[in-house]
């Protein structure tokens, strides 16, 4: 546990001071950036040892407090030191103090852009936000939607108080509780009028405030809190420093201003900072709040949506650009990390943090497995080791007037590509102003203009994914929840890779699957190996996995058959997007052989279900086990692959023989998500016998297929498990017989053979 009495201490202290000052004036915070100087203001106290030997590990469930200034850029940030006129915020100091400054963090030029990236893990390209005028869609997986459904983390109560601006424009006033948020409380628009009367919505209801809007917000802070027994997690969006420029109270903040028009409109950049001053003494008021064993157990995580805004940058510092930019005064934002499980103290992080990563990091804090998702990677290791993986690529984009187009960057080379093919290139270690474009200069640079972009096209266009060296660079897709619900096979053309363990042997191994497009069909190659770690049952397998060479087809306009495809022993029944095929007969019948294997005559009745637990097929937590040639295939639903028990309509999980799509468990049924439902059941009493063959005996249980019958209409799905919904048709992994397909409804490919 981190020893926090003087943070408290200090934060009450702040308290009775009754403003944001305590500290040196204009343009004293932080020490020298690329020195690493323990940052103090006045006689604010810390441990400026860089690290703590009491505090190597997180704790289990931690208090998770997001905070997001609106419109704060480095430029206005005193733990960076980049301006001579700077805001007094001891608070954020002494966080910085007490923890961590990371020194290249990105976001997007814009609000609405990056609290997209943060809340779903995704580039703006992939979730399809990226300006302000777009509406984060109803079926994203949002993070709190994350926590709720990982049973590690589904203790979690969450709440978003502060600024929204995801619901489009004009707003919709309910649009936060339609993407999972259990409880909103703030502005919904990305900007206000007035910070002294604007319009407060609380779930769905929208009254006019006239409370001081960073104190407003703060106060509904501080009353959630005090309602929470179980650990939470906040997401705290303050609109400060955004327009319109003004005179906060007095008592918030140490600048001498007038407030007039006059003098706002002559000096806007003191009002800016006053606001961010503002904004200090309020979260301090918050944290003030809490008692030392809350804040014992409670991470906070400070960070800026964007740039500093053209009319109050400091142009000496980011001349060449500011909010809604891709220069670096509008994607590098201020960001600071401190508390529960933070071991290093006092010190200056240089690794590539991109705003997608507050997902699998806050995912990650409160207790899921999970290190990546989507565009997102955990920095959760560098809050204890400064050795901790970490990324070698940082990337944004953003479509609006003001500029359209993406930037990465890596540990030295930024590129930037406009929408008219204009390309800029800079050495971030020697010009991290971007003073000098290395594009056209008297060097040769093409082949770091080449890398950075083919590592762009990956992310945007996954039809080329090439290197610099034409080699295919893979997706990563470890551990990865699967998201997207395109039932066209050619949208995920792409190649991927995973890293899997078998958890008996503690033995690793990698995967990648490859899937293509040429004439009307799509190709999917892969080694079989899965994208989660396997071989965890109560029994290991009997076989061990070895990697396989598949290479199957699927025809990219599925239709369906004039009567349908039975399931057949040595026929594959289709590929998991993990690279992992689906074999749901087992060759085991009653009275053959050994009854394990040997019954490959679809004639033979009584085949035993290898999902039933009683028959011993060995399967693991994800409802696979290995055939005796060493590959490894599902029986039942694969758990790894997509979010359980949630409102979120499930993504595609893989591609059935015949081409249809085979979905997750949940669908939209009339505006209501919910599971989908088997038309199977169990037959009713003793066993019947089949003439010819032997007969088990007892009642009908589910040891053996022929104990089930269709009914139809009994659930949602058909004879072969599937259904249409919005016009697509696709079968359905669910927890019941037949788990994926009972059948084919259109015509097998050979390959699968």
């Amino acid at each position: 546990m981190i020893t926090s009495a003087p943070l408290v201490v200090t934060l009450l202290s702040l308290l009775l001071l009754g403003c944001g000052g305590g500290g040196g004036g204009s343009g004293s915070g932080s020490g020298s950036v690329g020195q690493g100087d323990p940052i103090t203001d006045g006689d604010l106290t810390g441990d400026n040892s860089g690290s703590n030997p009491e505090t190597d590990t997180t704790p289990d469930q931690p208090n998770i407090l997001l905070i997001i200034a609106d419109d704060q850029g480095l430029d206005a940030s005193a733990q960076y030191a980049l301006s001579s006129d700077l805001p007094v915020t001891p608070t954020l100091n002494q966080l910085a103090s007490q923890g961590i400054i990371f020194d290249n963090a990105w976001a997007t030029p814009a609000c609405t852009t990056t609290r997209s990236t943060m809340i779903t893990g995704q580039y703006g390209v992939n979730s399809g936000v990226l300006d302000v005028g777009d509406k984060l869609p109803d079926d994203a997986l949002t993070l709190q939607r994350f926590l709720a459904s990982d049973e590690n983390t589904d203790n979690y109560q969450s709440a978003v108080i502060g600024k929204w601006h995801l619901s489009g424009t004009p707003p919709d006033a309910s649009h936060p509780a339609t993407v999972g948020i259990d409880y909103f409380a703030g502005n919904l628009l990305g900007a206000i009028s007035d910070y002294n009367q604007w319009d407060l919505t609380i779930n769905g209801e929208t009254t006019v405030s006239t409370e001081y809007h960073s104190s407003a917000i703060t106060d509904l802070a501080i009353d959630w809190i005090d309602d929470q027994a179980q650990p939470w997690f906040l997401w705290l969006a303050y609109v400060a420093p955004h327009s319109p420029f003004h005179l906060p109270p007095a008592a918030l903040h140490t600048q001498t201003l007038s407030g007039t028009e006059a003098d706002i409109e002559a000096n806007p950049r003191a009002y800016y900072l006053a606001a961010i001053e503002a904004m200090d003494s309020e979260i301090g008021r918050l944290l003030g709040t809490l008692t030392e064993a809350e804040l014992d157990n409670t991470i906070i995580l400070y960070i800026g949506d964007n740039g500093t805004p053209r009319r109050v940058v400091d142009a000496s510092v980011y001349g060449n650009g500011s909010k809604g930019s891709l220069t670096e005064g509008g994607l590098r934002v201020p960001m600071v990390v401190s508390g529960a499980g933070v071991s290093r103290l006092n010190v200056r992080e240089t690794a590539l943090i991109n705003s997608s990563d507050f997902f699998a990091t806050i995912a990650n804090l409160a207790g899921s497995s999970i290190t990546a998702l989507e565009d997102s990677q955990s920095f959760k290791g560098l809050l204890t080791n400064a050795d901790a993986d970490q990324r070698d690529y940082i990337y944004s984009d953003f479509e609006a007037e003001s500029a359209s187009g993406w930037a990465i960057r890596d540990a030295q080379y930024k590129l930037i590509a406009t929408i008219d093919g204009q390309m800029q290139l800079y050495d971030m270690l020697s010009d991290p102003l971007e003073t000098d474009n290395l594009v056209g200069g008297s060097s040769d640079y093409s082949a770091i203009v080449e890398q950075l972009a083919a590592v762009a096209t990956v992310i945007r266009d996954t039809d080329t994914d090439t290197g610099g060296d034409g080699e295919t660079l893979a997706i990563d897709i470890t551990g990865d929840i699967f998201t997207q619900r395109s039932a066209n096979c050619e949208d995920y053309i792409a190649s991927y890779q995973s890293t899997a363990m078998d958890v008996f042997r503690s033995v690793l191994f990698s995967g990648n699957l490859t899937i293509s497009t040429s004439a009307g069909k799509c190709r999917l190659q892969s080694n079989g190996v899965p994208n989660h770690d396997f071989n965890d049952g109560q029994q290991s397998f009997p076989t061990n996995l070895s990697e396989q060479a598949y290479n199957y087809q699927i025809t990219t306009s599925p239709v369906f058959a004039s009567t349908n495809t039975a399931l057949a022993i040595g026929n594959d029944n289709g590929l998991m997007l993990n690279g992992v095929k689906i074999d749901l007969l087992a060759a085991a019948c009653f009275a053959v052989g050994d009854e394990k294997t040997g019954c490959g005559d679809m004639s033979q009745p009584w085949r035993f279900d290898p999902m039933f637990a009683a028959n011993g097929f060995r399967v693991d937590s994800h409802n696979a086990h290995v055939q005796p040639n060493g590959s490894y295939h599902y029986h039942g639903t694969p758990n790894a692959m997509f979010a359980k028990d949630t409102a979120v309509e499930s993504p595609v999980v893989g591609f059935a023989a015949d081409g249809f799509p085979i979905f997750g468990s949940w669908f939209d049924d009339n505006g209501t998500v919910r599971k989908a439902l088997s038309s199977y059941r169990l037959k009713a009493g003793a066993r019947q016998a089949i003439a010819g063959y032997a007969t088990p005996s007892g009642d009908y249980d589910g040891t053996f297929r022929d104990d089930y019958e269709y009914v139809e209409g009994l659930g949602d799905l058909d004879e072969c498990n599937g259904m249409q919904v919005s016009g697509v048709y696709g079968y359905f992994v669910i927890d019941a017989y037949p788990y994926i397909m009972g059948c084919l409804k259109g015509q097998m490919d050979p390959s699968f053979n």
